[in-house]
């Protein structure tokens, strides 16, 4: 199961772009504790992959839209 979600990850991100979004959010993690968190927390490390994901203006959810806004 852990190895599942840890497989799903890896074919989902860029190395690049995953420490360029955590710098953007001020994660400052080394390689070496990402490392250790993917194998012994895998869930804690999904946690950073989306954190670094919403980094970017593209990645980030859509804003819930109230009201009158919602309907149209």
């Amino acid at each position: 199961h852990v190895f599942d979600v840890l497989s799903e990850l890896t074919a989902q991100v860029n190395y690049g772009n995953f420490m360029h979004g955590l710098m953007k959010e001020n994660v400052q993690l080394n390689r070496k504790v990402l490392s250790e968190l993917s194998m012994h927390e895998p869930y804690s490390f999904k946690a950073l992959v989306d954190v670094s994901r919403t980094a970017f203006p593209g990645n980030r959810p859509a804003a819930k839209k109230e009201g009158l806004a919602s309907i149209l």
